[in-house]
């Protein structure tokens, strides 16, 4: 998840808003579980930075607030080492704050593509292909070929991330629901801006499929 959450603290006083957008892609719920929303839901956001965690799980327990659910952060109970290190001891963590489930969140999987525009006309740009085409070049012919060939070009990259956010019953330990989202953003995207509207939207789908109030 390291890369992925990167990419939202980059400071948004030089970006766009806009220019990113978040899906949907896959929605899944238990066949086993019959019951109402959770009770209290502990949210784990796997990264160890520890300011980029916070902000994801502080975003994500406003959003579940928004309509009473209960929820609560737990960076400032257990660190991921120790999650990991004492399954029982974290679980004990969790149930003594109130909790009855966990969502925890994760990058499972990100690409990229990239596309350059060339500024200039290409009628006035010689083409150079190997030793032989220009061979016979004085050097300020030589010079004008590598002058032109230094236009200016505007270039766009995107980036593609998909993010599992996924919710277990903290008593059986089995997954009780979980979404894939894909997140597609460019160079000017406003990163602050677009981890609260993926946050509400993952926050929307559980509510929608009556996992949380």
């Amino acid at each position: 998840m390291k890369s992925y959450l990167a990419l939202f603290t980059v400071s948004a006083a030089a970006c766009l808003a806009g220019c990113a957008a978040s899906s949907v892609e896959k929605k899944w719920k238990s066949p086993e579980h019959s019951g109402g929303p959770v009770q209290k839901v502990a949210v784990i956001a796997v990264d160890e930075r520890g300011m980029v965690r916070k902000g994801f799980e502080n975003r994500f327990v406003r959003d579940l607030g928004e309509q009473q659910q209960a929820a609560m952060v737990t960076y400032d109970l257990l660190a991921l080492p120790e999650i990991k290190a004492d399954k029982e001891a974290a679980a004990k963590a969790f149930t003594t704050g109130g909790a009855d489930s966990v969502m925890i969140v994760r990058l499972v999987n990100s690409s990229s593509t990239s596309r350059q525009v060339e500024a200039r006309p290409e009628a006035y740009v010689p083409v150079t292909t190997g030793f032989d085409s220009y061979y016979s070049y004085g050097w300020y012919d030589y010079y004008s070929v590598a002058f032109m060939d230094m236009g200016a070009s505007w270039g766009t990259t995107k980036q593609y991330l998909y993010l599992d956010t996924s919710l277990y019953n903290l008593k059986s330990g089995k997954r009780i629901w979980s979404t894939i989202t894909r997140t597609t953003l460019k160079e000017d995207s406003d990163r602050l801006v677009e981890v609260d509207r993926l946050t509400a939207k993952v926050v929307a789908a559980m509510r929608k499929d009556g996992m949380v109030r």
